[in-house]
């Protein structure tokens, strides 16, 4: 007996993908099992999956979609149950306002598209997929499901939910925010934000690789490993902390900069600054705390030697002139800077200030960021600032030959003016601004006194643990016979408090008055090496000395002093 053909049962057989007789045949099948045509077909293997999901898209009229090009984390959680799932073998591939889209490899299962459709309230928009494609994605999706659930258990018994996001610039979030919140991911972000605040870290790095995808805090300094998120939550974590800054969820190609806001912590508020970065594994991620209570201004607070504290405050009573202070990047020279502002503040001066960013609001200070896009660099900020009557100008640095000379005729105009430049001593400070093509006058009349720093690692004073030095080897290092005489050295060790021995940081510097001798090597052209002798015939101590008082006092490790001089 004949069976009416219809559908994609005739259309396979006018492809001469399937003999009549062996459509037919299949019809009686599916009927007797109670299973629609499509299914038969493919639990029989009588035809390839790519082929009956061709077929299928042709003749319902659906998009066919190739899954592996799909990224999964366009995929809603929570929105059809795992069950459901499995048992239809359905994945929802995204939403689009009242509209959910489903990808299926029979959409002859009119049961499964109801289903789906009363349990979530939305019109069901159907997309064809190959049966084993689909399959294997729906158990990728499935196991990636469990992990969040399973991180998501972890995180709430830490007790973290919801950190309240304020305002940037202006900005709000919009209906982005709600959509997103993916509950496990939410509440991990969250976790790390707020660890590293607890942490006192100055940096987040979120970084995914081949095979592992990790997150370090930089903490004294020095990056540590904190935990590492299942790979595939790469692209989640990402999208989140795009959102939370504005940025453009959908590009991956550039990097990106944003920043967030947060209130935690007995209604602290933090700033984070954001910049993302394509790699090669996905995109890496590195947040920038600028925390305000990490920044312990104060002069005492700094670590200034007695006599260099003296220095500091009596360049800063003057009335004009240039205070450089020189360092490596984190070197702690922002801060040198803030503090010598806070002592400035007054209502009987004007101070105003060009960073990139701003990241201590002083109140009384007119404090200005770079922005290079709309035209407002240091240079450009600085001109204008002249114009303002000014008392102090703080410029946060010194990159190019155009803000130098500003600076400088600023500095000889009657203002105080305080900078930085990435150098690794005063004497190089002074050999880079010449090489800028500053005149050696005007840097001679100008400069009034360079400070070079590092921020070392203090030990932690719970665990730290004497160590014996061989009198050679402390001749070798560079302790004076004064020094040596009942020494008592420190080294890290490591405990709860801690972790790695080391709690806290504290400045080294060089200062260097800018005496009439040396003010005159500089306006005669003198090169490192004479600029060096006259520092030491004037008794300034270098870094390394500076370090080695340190190490004395038990303040910090010879291997700190080592690493940084």
């Amino acid at each position: 007996m004949s069976v009416n053909m219809s559908g994609i049962a005739r259309r396979l057989v006018a492809d001469n993908l399937l003999a009549a007789p062996q459509a037919q045949a299949a019809i009686k099948l599916a009927a007797r099992d109670n299973i629609p045509f499509v299914t038969h077909l493919l639990d029989q293997k009588l035809l390839p999956d790519s082929t009956i999901a061709a077929a299928a898209a042709s003749e319902f009229g659906s998009p066919l979609l190739q899954l592996s090009a799909f990224d999964l984390q366009y995929c809603p959680d929570n929105l059809v149950d795992l069950r459901l799932i499995k048992q239809h073998q359905l994945l929802p591939l995204f939403r689009r306002g009242k509209h959910l889209y489903v990808a299926v490899s029979d959409p002859s299962n009119l049961r499964a598209v109801d289903e789906i459709k009363f349990h979530t309230g939305l019109s069901i928009e159907l997309v064809i997929a190959a049966a084993d494609e689909l399959s294997a994605t729906i158990l990728e999706f499935i196991e990636r499901q469990e992990n969040i659930h399973s991180l998501g258990k972890e995180l709430a018994a830490t007790g973290i939910n919801e950190l309240r996001i304020e305002e940037v610039k202006g900005d709000t979030l919009d209906e982005r925010l709600s959509a997103a919140d993916e509950a496990p991911i939410v509440r991990f972000v969250n976790k790390i934000l707020l660890d590293a605040v607890k942490a006192g870290a100055s940096d987040i790095h979120i970084e995914p690789y081949e095979k592992i995808y990790r997150v370090r805090f930089r903490i004294d300094g020095i990056l540590q490993e904190i935990a590492h998120p299942p790979i595939h939550l790469a692209n989640r974590i990402a999208s989140r902390l795009k959102i939370l800054s504005l940025l453009d969820i959908s590009e991956k190609r550039v990097p990106q900069d944003g920043r967030i806001k947060v209130r935690f912590l007995e209604n602290h508020s933090t700033e984070f600054r954001l910049n993302i970065l394509p790699t090669l594994w996905g995109e890496k991620i590195v947040l920038r705390l600028l925390d305000s209570r990490n920044a312990r201004i104060g002069i005492d607070a700094l670590g200034f030697e007695t006599d260099q504290k003296q220095q500091y405050l009596q360049a800063l009573n003057l009335t004009q002139g240039l205070i450089l202070v020189t360092g490596p990047t984190g070197s702690g020279k922002s801060i040198s800077l803030y503090t010598g502002l806070d002592i400035l503040n007054s209502p009987t001066r004007n101070i105003s200030t060009v960073e990139d960013p701003v990241e201590i609001n002083l109140e009384g200070i007119n404090q200005v960021a770079v922005n290079e896009k709309l035209g407002l660099g240091f240079a450009a900020a600085l001109r204008a600032f002249l114009r303002q009557d000014p008392d102090v100008i703080m410029v946060g640095e010194i990159r190019d030959l155009e803000t130098a000379e500003i600076a400088i005729k600023a500095a000889q105009t009657g203002h105080l003016v305080l900078t930085t430049l990435h150098t690794n001593n005063a004497v190089e400070a002074l050999t880079r601004l010449n090489n800028m093509g500053i005149p050696a006058y005007n840097l001679a009349t100008s400069l009034h006194l360079i400070i070079a720093q590092r921020l070392a690692r203090c030990l932690c004073n719970h665990c730290k643990e004497s160590v014996e030095i061989p009198e050679k080897l402390l001749i070798e290092e560079g302790f004076t016979p004064i020094h040596r005489q009942n020494l008592r050295l420190f080294r890290a060790r490591g405990c709860e408090r801690c972790n790695h021995g080391y709690k806290g940081r504290v400045g080294i510097y060089e200062l260097v008055p800018v005496s009439a001798e040396l003010s005159s090597l500089i306006m005669a052209g003198a090169n490192s090496l004479q600029l060096t002798e006259q520092l030491n015939s004037e008794g300034i101590r270098s870094l390394r000395q500076s370090a080695l008082l340190k190490v004395a006092t038990g303040l910090i490790s010879l291997e700190e002093a080592n690493r940084l001089t």
